[in-house]
């Protein structure tokens, strides 16, 4: 009886294993198409409202919510008190405390955290040039995430299932 009841967790916890794994992949997406978000509200901001960065990020702030909001908040109040620290600095200082946890993948993350590199100086128009790139960087990967989604949650599913029934043929 015992016996039958850990094969029976050993089954369910290897189908967790690949649940799991593959609900990353759907925050994944959903984080980088809040990302989007983000990048279209800040370029709306800049172009329609002619707003600076820190009036930009408190505003897009306003129409974000949860973990992005958050950070943008925090970089426009960052940026008031900045005493001599840049944009690109305190972007990537906020970004990582903020935004460290959201299963990006490692070049997805890299650019999250370098898009204040990008923006902060030059005109108007080099600022709205520099978002519209990151949209169509943010899309890229928005794109090669969906080709490869399907495929691989199954993969992670069906992998959580074959391991435990693996591991419960050894045990037995």
């Amino acid at each position: 009886m015992l016996k039958n009841a850990g094969v029976f967790l050993i089954l369910l916890s290897g189908a967790g294993l690949g649940y799991t794994k593959s609900r990353e992949l759907t925050l994944r997406e959903r984080n980088l198409r809040q990302l989007l978000q983000m990048i279209i509200y800040l370029k709306g901001s800049v172009r329609c409202g002619c707003a600076s960065f820190p009036e930009a990020f408190k505003e897009t702030a306003g129409k974000l919510s949860g973990v992005y909001g958050e950070f943008l908040r925090e970089i426009s109040v960052r940026m008031k008190n900045s005493q001599g620290s840049t944009l690109a600095e305190i972007y990537r200082r906020c970004a990582e405390e903020k935004l460290k946890d959201l299963r990006l993948s490692g070049a997805e993350q890299e650019f999250l955290f370098s898009i204040g590199g990008r923006l902060g100086y030059l005109d108007r128009e080099m600022q709205l040039r520099q978002l519209e790139l990151c949209e169509d960087e943010i899309q890229r990967f928005l794109e090669e995430l969906r080709k490869e989604m399907p495929e691989k949650k199954k993969l992670y599913q069906s992998l959580g299932v074959l391991g435990g029934i693996f591991l419960a043929v050894l045990l037995w």
